[in-house]
């Protein structure tokens, strides 16, 4: 019985690394995707409009979605209750 248990802990731990695993990458994919897509932009700016840097408003705005997924994945709006 105690053996059963003891494997229901075991299971439930690889669970939530398996889970922790996914949200990190999920943030490492949502990352280099941000990053890529800025420095097209950036290109795409200073061959157009190089006056301007409107990339900047682009990266502002995905940025603060980033910063909600990196939240969520650190758990920080998690209630302890």
């Amino acid at each position: 019985m105690e053996e059963a248990r003891e494997h229901s802990a075991l299971s439930a731990r690889d669970q939530e690394r398996a889970r922790r695993a996914r949200m990190i990458r999920g943030i490492r994919i949502h990352v280099m995707i941000a990053l890529v897509s800025t420095m097209v932009l950036i290109v795409v700016n200073y061959l157009t409009t190089p006056a301007y840097p409107w990339w900047m408003w682009v990266a502002v705005a995905w940025g603060a979605p980033l910063a909600v997924h990196v939240a969520i994945a650190m758990e920080i709006f998690r209630s302890t209750g």
